[in-house]
């Protein structure tokens, strides 16, 4: 099922920017809304969905969602998010600045059809963009003398924050040993998610004993290795049950899955529904978005 996600309840006193923090368990609805919507994904791990991608978040992960652009969540296990909602009010202030920043030009072109830029906060960073999310959000709730101005004043360290961090994703996500060895492990899974591969195979491709990677990994992901792969290989399944006209059991050799039922099981685990019914779903709920339904 589709839904469309209106401004009523969360700009009510005309403040253009509304802040929480949620914790999403199971799975949530493909919908769009009629607003900017800032995701930072405090702990958990969750897959999320839009347009025919899909791709596997985590901790430290954030980015942001453009109006009209359906997405959803599928998976989530105690994922504990920050939202940043607001309307293009929030930015005319300053918009000519904002436009000049890398990252948020592109979310504010007017397109609901972009691809979701995700940059990964290091380690070190996380505490910062916490704090201030945190401060956002007690401002916005209790509204002290001239919380909207702080609040304002805030929502601009934000963007800023992930402007500087898109722009440097690259070189940020090698900036410790430690954070190297994870992120080269990751490219190593999504290299050969579709081979069968175990800890041991991801952590001597990057020099490291099977331990230590899986302490770094979940340190730094908030996962292990083997439930980001998982994961990591139910999302590619998905995005096969809604791209193409392949039996599940070609999609489950593709995969990774060393036979149709372990394939099942997993997929279900993690999604709730089986294969079939996720591609039966997922059809619907798409073509209900091309009729604007």
């Amino acid at each position: 099922m589709y839904t469309h996600i209106g401004r009523e309840g969360f700009f009510s006193s005309g403040f253009p920017i509304c802040i929480m923090n949620i914790v999403h368990q199971g799975n949530v609805l493909l919908h769009d809304h009629s607003f900017y919507e800032l995701v930072y994904i405090e702990n958990g791990v969750a897959m999320h969905t839009w347009d025919e991608s899909t791709t596997v978040l985590t901790s430290g992960d954030i980015f942001i969602i453009s109006p009209g652009q359906a997405h959803s969540y599928i998976g989530a296990e105690n994922t504990r998010i920050y939202n940043c909602l607001f309307l293009p009010a929030a930015l005319e202030e300053h918009i000519e600045l904002y436009t000049n920043l890398p990252g948020i030009a592109d979310i504010l072109n007017g397109s609901s059809k972009r691809s979701i830029a995700k940059v990964s906060v290091d380690l070190s960073q996380r505490h910062q963009i916490s704090y201030l999310l945190g401060d956002m959000q007690k401002e916005f709730e209790s509204k002290p003398v001239g919380w909207e101005l702080n609040v304002k004043a805030m929502f601009s360290q934000l963007l800023v924050f992930y402007s500087r961090m898109y722009e440097n994703r690259k070189e940020s996500s090698s900036s410790a040993v430690y954070m190297k060895y994870v992120y080269d492990s990751l490219t190593f899974i999504h290299n050969n998610f579709n081979n069968d591969i175990m800890v041991k195979d991801a952590a001597a491709h990057v020099g490291i004993s099977a331990d230590y990677l899986t302490r770094h990994f979940k340190m730094i992901l908030g996962v292990t290795p083997i439930e980001y792969l998982k994961t990591y290989r139910v999302a590619k399944a998905s995005e096969f049950l809604k791209t193409t006209e392949k039996s599940v059991s070609e999609i489950s050799k593709e995969t990774g899955f060393s036979d149709i039922s372990h394939f099942s099981r997993q997929f279900k685990q993690v999604t709730g529904i089986t294969p079939s019914q996720f591609r039966k779903e997922k059809i619907q709920s798409l073509s209900e978005v091309k009729h604007g339904t």
